[in-house]
């Protein structure tokens, strides 16, 4: 049967997150999703919150639907995701060896929004992810992948062939609910099936304007077909992201119902 999964979200369990699990579910389950990963933000987590976050999302899951619980851990300039993370090991990860703590415990691991540290991935870095998230919502839109995210997963390829590109939503609050969503065939719906999918690239990213394999191996296609959309979208998405600190500086703001309906759009 093929299932609909969301990857990258935070709930109110994150500092910056709006929904509770509750009703992340509940949006979810209206919308057709069935898997969420969930990747809490590590910054402002204590081990007690941790465990009461993976434990509400044991909670809340079922044979319908199921969260994966998972963080997201900052490294260096990096931010990394890990799915599939039960156990809390620290807010940071400063060093390779602290990652590394978090790394061997996670199921999937993914670099997050590649242009928050400037494409800039090391070697030890490489090593230790098992993807690249080459859409995020919040830094491409809902409509194409970034090309220049795409070109740093041709290039890292070099060194580590097997490495898998995903899309992220990065939710945070309602109106970011779609896409890119990863669909994936499995025979039953165990957070198991998903993430031996996932693993191994075994799932598309979409959207209503673009489509891709986990494996994408034709990178250089993709990133030509979507380059003009990539192009306006983060053009759109940056002026939008200017006149917010303008306005910011000046002790405005948008609507917050402009601000939802962009949101939905973009």
């Amino acid at each position: 049967m093929e299932v609909k999964v969301i990857i990258h979200a935070h709930s109110n369990y994150s500092y910056d997150g709006k929904l509770t699990l509750r009703e992340l579910r509940e949006l979810c389950v209206s919308k057709g999703v069935q898997f969420v990963c969930m990747t809490e933000h590590t910054d402002e987590m204590t081990k007690e919150s941790a465990e009461a976050f993976v434990k509400e999302c044991e909670v809340l899951s079922d044979n319908t639907f199921r969260f994966i619980p998972g963080f997201e851990v900052p490294y260096k300039n990096a931010h990394i995701l890990m799915v599939g993370m039960r156990i809390f090991c620290e807010k940071y990860a400063p060093t390779i060896e602290v990652l590394r703590e978090w790394t061997k415990k996670a199921a999937f691991v993914i670099l997050a929004h590649p242009v928050r540290n400037h494409f800039d991935v090391d070697d030890g870095l490489l090593e230790e992810i098992d993807a690249l998230e080459v859409w995020n919502q919040q830094y491409e839109g809902k409509r194409v992948p970034r090309t220049r995210s795409l070109r740093l997963l041709s290039e890292l390829r070099i060194q580590k062939p097997l490495l898998l590109a995903v899309g992220g939503v990065d939710f945070h609050r309602r109106e970011h609910f779609g896409s890119p969503l990863v669909s994936l065939n499995v025979s039953e719906l165990t957070e198991s099936a998903i993430l031996e999918k996932l693993t191994v690239g075994a799932y598309t990213v979409s959207s209503a304007h673009a489509t891709f394999f986990g494996t994408i191996p034709n990178i250089d296609e993709v990133r030509i077909r979507y380059r003009w959309e990539s192009f306006v979208s983060v053009a759109i998405i940056m002026c939008g992201k200017a006149v917010n600190k303008t306005l910011a500086s000046l002790g405005l703001s948008l609507p917050m119902s402009l601000k939802q309906l962009i949101r939905r759009r973009l």
